[in-house]
């Protein structure tokens, strides 16, 4: 009876060791997942801010170009709104960049690129003569924010902002 009772005792501690050693590898495993959940989070939110960083570079050098001549107004425009579009703007940073959109949105029927080489050179000028017109009209506006953004550059780092 006793020699039962001591091979049931064993057999209870064997399993209370391998339920143990059970709880400490699942209670491990999920210490590991939330370590490698934490560090993709913090990989993912730098990726995002790197991405932010760089848009807000290419607006700045944009604004410069445009000031400096080295770049057509209507061309920043556009480069500058698809650029905007990527970024999460509050209400009055869009409102600051309305003349933006509003000769981007003047100039999307335009073809660019090889669409643009596949047209005659008519139509080029045609399209050419628009620009010009809407440079003229906007001009003044463009240039003045292109100004504002170059003695307030839209800034590196979290949270940054252009207001």
């Amino acid at each position: 009876m006793i020699l039962l009772f001591a091979a049931l005792s064993a057999v209870v501690l064997v399993l209370a060791g391998v339920a143990a050693w059970l709880w400490y590898k699942v209670w491990r495993n999920t210490q590991q997942e939330q370590q490698m959940q934490g560090q993709l989070q913090q990989q993912q939110a730098q990726t995002e801010q790197n991405r932010i960083d760089y848009i807000h570079e290419s607006l700045n050098v944009i604004a410069c170009a445009v000031l400096d001549k080295q770049c057509p107004v209507t061309e920043g425009c556009i480069r500058m709104a698809v650029l905007l579009d990527n970024l999460p703007l509050d209400c009055d940073t869009k409102h600051r960049f309305s003349v933006v959109f509003e000769v981007y949105n003047a100039t999307r029927h335009i073809p660019t690129h090889s669409s643009w080489k596949a047209l005659g050179r008519k139509q080029q000028r045609k399209f050419e003569q628009e620009m010009l017109a809407l440079e003229r009209e906007h001009d003044t506006a463009v240039m003045e924010l292109m100004a504002y953004v170059k003695g307030n550059p839209f800034s590196r780092g979290v949270g940054a902002s252009i207001n």
